[in-house]
């Protein structure tokens, strides 16, 4: 039922208490979110002197009116801005006539079958990763986010550079690591110097950005000279063509839907694997489930793209991951015009943000909402699920143009993993997340691994491949998906099978870090 308008501004917090929220959330606690929506309701207003309104809307009646019936009042605004010196204008921060352009120019090279080719590099890094696990003995420790980060910044950097961005990895990383971590402080400031200004940060900020432009630059001009292959995503964009306008992306629009899909979308589809290989750690009868059906389809050989068809309790446990645990964990938007949500007006140019890491908890549309359920998302499932209820990836025109991709690659991930490995958390380790850009872990995943062999069967071909692979999305976007989250919202060893391995650290009541009930 629509909400009856009146002239009411929407509840919450009076100012000094709003700063101190304000303030909070630099620190990505999602708690603070989950507060103001149990003391005030599905629309939230946050008051700071001298700036823009801050205002949450966590029912799906208002996501949609945002993000679909009305999007085009709704543009990204100021505050996603402070990525701009970082992630320049690609999709994550362009709008209008620039967005329309760079999506159909970016979306061919990430349409299901471009990305059902990049199966082989995940199963490759994958593997590679295991490889250096299985060198240690017994049980072993490893810091799972950081393996996580390693495989897949290795998968995006041959997946859209070939080989020319090896050499330059660890240069890289650290380099975008840095800048955006001031871009994300500016994101939550009320006040922000300019760069040019001569601050040390800034110009730490300036010299990390000249490293990461001159490594990409260095290969852009290669490919130019005919050096390196031709069968990467940078190669492909370099020669793309606007269908509508004939137009081709220059040097700075190409360097920038880069950036865009290197640095966005390899951290979050690492987070995506690490929170499901964390709650999998402390739900051991979903661990032994998904065991038993990755041992039974894969038989102990490396999955295809038909094998993640056909372990659909692979795609519930995913789905259930990303509802506890978004790997974006908000969406911020700015409204052009004065409009109303669930029936408070709220004014042009206030910041509107959806957070999903609520939203996925409201009672009204979740049963037990902080419990760990896979079954929520059996076909069909126990309760119909709300299409704006669950949005990990977002909604509307510029839902995620990485769902598939993110879900695959994190999938295949986990599923080679457990089928070689039996993980717990290491013993008194606590683990945080701090919800930004992506929804990481603050203090690494520190986990225990100790080596199962994988159940071999002789009857257990390799399937033939499939043209498509659900993603078990509850979303209803249609159109192709792509890049890992290139998101428009950055000695001997031991054998244990699934029923044997050592008593792991009991779970959370709620599995969830910064819940609100922890």
């Amino acid at each position: 039922m629509t909400p009856k308008r009146d002239d009411r501004q929407p509840p919450g917090p009076g100012p000094l208490s709003s700063l101190r929220y304000l303030a909070n959330f630099r620190t990505g606690n999602m708690r603070h979110y989950e507060d103001l929506f149990a003391r005030h309701g599905d629309v939230v207003r946050l008051r700071a002197p001298g700036a823009e309104d801050f205002v949450m809307a966590f029912h799906p009646r208002d996501i949609g009116h945002v993000l679909r019936t009305n999007s085009r009042n709704y543009p990204k605004g100021a505050r996603y801005h402070q990525l701009v010196p970082v992630l320049g204008w690609g999709l994550v921060n362009s709008e209008g006539d620039l967005w329309r352009r760079q999506r159909r120019l970016v979306q061919p090279q990430f349409n299901h079958a471009s990305t059902l080719a990049f199966v082989p590099l995940i199963v490759s890094h994958t593997e590679a990763l295991l490889q250096r696990w299985d060198a240690e003995r017994g049980e072993f420790e490893r810091d799972i986010n950081d393996d996580m980060l390693d495989v897949t910044f290795a998968i995006a950097g041959e997946a859209f550079f070939g080989a020319a961005l090896e050499e330059h990895t660890d240069t890289v990383r650290s380099a975008f690591k840095y800048a955006l971590s001031i871009a994300l402080k500016r994101m939550y400031s009320l006040v922000n110097p300019p760069l040019s200004w001569p601050l040390p940060s800034h110009v730490r900020f300036r010299d990390a950005m000249d490293r990461v432009h001159a490594v990409i630059d260095d290969i852009i001009d290669g490919y130019q000279r005919g050096e390196g292959d031709t069968d990467n995503v940078l190669a492909r964009l370099m020669n793309a063509v606007d269908p509508e306008t004939g137009a081709t992306m220059d040097r700075t629009q190409l360097r920038d839907e880069i950036k865009t899909i290197l640095m966005v979308g390899h951290e979050t589809s690492s987070v995506t694997a690490t929170w499901a290989l964390y709650l999998l750690a402390q739900h051991h009868d979903a661990r032994a489930q998904l065991v038993e059906e990755i041992d039974r389809v894969l038989g102990g050989r490396t999955p295809t793209p038909g094998d993640i068809e056909a372990m659909p309790y692979l795609g519930m446990v995913f789905n259930e991951c990303l509802r506890l645990l978004p790997s974006v964990p908000f969406i911020l938007r700015s409204p052009l015009a004065d409009d109303t949500l669930g029936g408070y007006p709220v004014a042009a140019g206030s910041t509107i943000a959806i957070v999903p890491w609520v939203t996925h908890r409201h009672p009204e549309f979740w049963t037990d909402p902080e419990r760990f359920m896979p079954e929520r998302f059996a076909d069909p499932p126990p309760r119909p699920i709300d299409k704006l209820a669950f949005l990990p990836f977002g909604a509307g025109q510029r839902i995620c143009l990485g769902e598939f991709m993110g879900q695959l690659e994190g999938k295949i991930m986990v599923a080679m993993i457990l089928q070689r490995y039996a993980l717990r958390l290491v013993p008194g380790f606590d683990p945080r997340c701090r919800g930004f850009i992506s929804l990481q872990p603050l203090n690494g995943m520190r986990m225990l691994c100790r080596r199962r062999e994988p159940v071999r069967r002789a009857s257990a071909p390799a399937p033939v491949e499939s043209a498509s692979v659900p993603t078990g999305s509850a979303s209803d976007e249609a159109g192709p998906t792509g890049s890992a989250s290139a998101s428009d919202e950055a000695g001997p060893t031991g054998s244990a099978s699934a029923s044997d391995e050592a008593a792991p650290t009991p779970p959370q009541p709620t599995g969830c870090p910064y819940s609100a009930r922890t």
